[in-house]
């Protein structure tokens, strides 16, 4: 059968409307991103679970790393966490991994090096959250500091991983304008690859 002009109509409309539909699921990611932005941490918490971020060059904190770790020195400062775990791993073979300049810059700003400890595997969240469990062992309470705009994903996979009882915190400091909104839509796409693959649950790194 030939195609008549209200078949092509139809097929339009169909598109048009998945379309749509993808436009708002997607809006409602970015909206569910931001919803995170102030955590839903108590303190004082016993330890603080310190999410990697960018090296650059071979060994200098990006300001990713700059605002998170320096937000988990300043809760230490004042008595409202103890012990500060930092999680992540190497960007490329050239490079220091994230955990190992986030304890350089940690301890450079403040905090005793016996409260510090280290996970340096990780190459993406799901993995900042597996390896870093076993050293949350003998805490009695945990927050997750990152930036604000991770913090959703952070409580979903934690959710999905059995780790209800992590609490997120946000960096006292925030990015610029331009960079958390890319920072928001990637997230946001991320939160649907997991949806869609199950990679919570499975252990694999997101794209």
């Amino acid at each position: 059968m030939i195609p008549t002009f209200r078949h092509w109509l139809a097929l339009l409309h169909f598109i048009l409307c998945c379309f749509a539909i993808s436009v708002l699921l997607f809006a409602a990611l970015c909206f569910y991103v931001m919803r995170g932005f102030e955590g839903d941490a108590v303190l004082p918490a016993e330890c603080a679970l310190v999410f990697g971020a960018a090296v650059h060059g071979k060994e200098d904190p990006g300001p990713g790393i700059a605002r998170r770790v320096d937000t988990a020195v300043n809760l230490y400062r004042v008595g409202k966490i103890q012990t500060v775990i930092l999680t992540g791993g190497k960007g490329n073979e050239t490079q220091e991994s994230e955990a190992t300049v986030m304890r350089r810059a940690a301890v450079l700003w403040g905090i005793d090096p016996v409260d510090v400890r280290t996970e340096e595997r990780a190459t993406s969240t799901v993995e900042n959250l597996l390896f870093s469990k076993a050293l949350t062992e003998d805490c009695d309470s945990v927050v997750g500091i990152s930036d604000r705009y991770h913090l959703a994903r952070i409580r979903f996979l934690a959710n999905n991983l059995g780790w209800p009882e992590l609490r997120t915190y946000p960096a006292d400091r925030i990015a610029n304008a331009s960079f958390e909104t890319q920072s928001i839509i990637r997230e946001a796409a991320a939160l649907l690859y997991t949806a869609m693959t199950g990679a919570a649950t499975s252990g694999n790194p997101r794209p």
